[in-house]
């Protein structure tokens, strides 16, 4: 049976004076398990519970989200699609640092991508292995349970000008020997445990998925791509939350998904799709479909029943508003995000704003009529229309 809940770890990394300046984030399995059988997958499935689903300003606000991430991972062209100024992608010590994935470290820090050694060390042999990359390195973690602290103290510093993180930092006592050996930033139970994030996910189902990726592979014209996401409430949903988190410059002042399609480019949209491939997010099967990608496609096909009701031929340009609103409303209600936010980030057009604020206009009481048939309430609905089907 689909669990219709996802599941994200996180744990804050502070300053000397205890500030937050980020969160590292770890995968969790359907039931909070912390099981990993395939790194590009865990790695992929944080991106997309972070960035489609959660939303950014939710799971991390203003600071820097800390993501463990793979040398295959690396050798794809998706980390471009992803805010530079919002990550720190963390290197394990067990990544395989070969020509390709030195190639593309450098590539990427050249465009102003961050990256942290995690479980650095002084082991010679760590040292001969990852060396060559220590250029393109920010932050260096040392988990203190694993490390020598003398070693600071004594020995030469390998690690330049990176900044150095203490993680599993348990009691005072090692918090205040590790500042007193220059470290900048903590993360560890003395500070805090990592914390179980728990929220209703919204899946499209994984087959459609991979025929919008065929369509993209085949070169399809956007008028195709378009109707192909006209036709999945939940994908349509996840792009927006994720140009939220990710891009707002492509939702600003738009009227339509269209726009916002046309706005990030094919060669993006395919590499946030191959994103929710690598996760394997989607469901697999029809019966599977959970019930809040059930509610979210009604909304939007009662809204637009509305508008055909008491406007037989609309615009195409209504239309596309009226499904914006949709699915703006339901990041309020299955993504936890205040309506208000999300017109102050996104600043759609002005009607799209009204209707979602203040329910005014015919678009705005469409959609206050939605809300009241979810309720049951035709009467409530019909009166909200009234004005509209003399």
């Amino acid at each position: 049976m689909l669990n219709n809940m996802l599941n994200l770890a996180r744990q804050p990394i502070l300053n000397h004076l205890d500030e937050i300046v980020g969160y590292e984030f770890f995968y969790r399995n359907t039931y909070g398990e912390c099981v990993i059988d395939d790194a590009r997958h865990a790695t992929a499935s944080v991106l997309v519970n972070l960035l489609n689903q959660i939303g950014s300003a939710g799971a991390f606000g203003d600071v820097i989200a800390f993501v463990n991430t793979d040398g295959p991972l690396l050798l794809t062209d998706i980390l471009r699609t992803l805010p530079k100024e919002k990550f720190v992608f963390e290197l394990s010590s067990s990544t395989k640092i070969n020509a390709r994935v030195h190639e593309a470290l450098r590539y990427y820090s050249s465009l102003g991508y961050r990256f942290a050694l995690d479980n650095a060390s002084f082991h010679p042999h760590y040292l001969e292995t990852f060396s060559p990359i220590f250029p393109f390195i920010e932050f260096a973690k040392f988990d203190v349970t694993q490390t020598d602290i003398e070693q600071f103290r004594f020995s030469p510093n390998p690690y330049g000008k990176m900044k150095w993180i203490a993680q599993k930092v348990e009691f005072y006592e090692m918090a205040e020997a590790y500042k007193a050996c220059g470290f900048e930033y903590f993360q560890g139970f003395y500070f805090a445990k990592a914390h179980l994030i728990t929220q209703k996910r919204i899946d499209p189902q994984y087959a459609e998925v991979m025929s919008l990726f065929s369509l993209l592979q085949k070169d399809a014209s956007l008028d195709e791509i378009c109707e192909f996401f006209k036709r999945e409430g939940s994908l349509s949903l996840q792009l927006i939350q994720f140009l939220r988190s990710a891009h707002p410059e492509h939702v600003e002042g738009t009227s339509s998904l269209r726009e916002m399609i046309e706005r990030l480019g094919k060669t993006n949209l395919t590499q946030w799709l191959m994103l929710i491939i690598y996760s394997k997010s989607g469901t697999k099967s029809i019966d599977d479909k959970n019930p809040y990608t059930v509610f979210a496609q009604n909304r939007i096909e009662t809204m637009l029943s509305l508008l055909g009701k008491i406007s037989p031929t609309p615009s195409e340009k209504v239309i596309e508003q009226t499904r914006l609103i949709a699915m703006f409303s339901l990041l309020e209600g299955l993504m936890n995000v205040p309506i208000q936010r999300v017109v102050e980030e996104l600043k759609p057009d002005i009607e799209i704003e009204d209707a979602l604020i203040t329910h005014t206009g015919m678009l705005g009481r469409i959609y206050a009529a939605a809300l009241k048939l979810e309720k049951g309430n035709v009467n409530g609905a019909a009166v909200l229309l009234h004005l509209y089907t003399k």
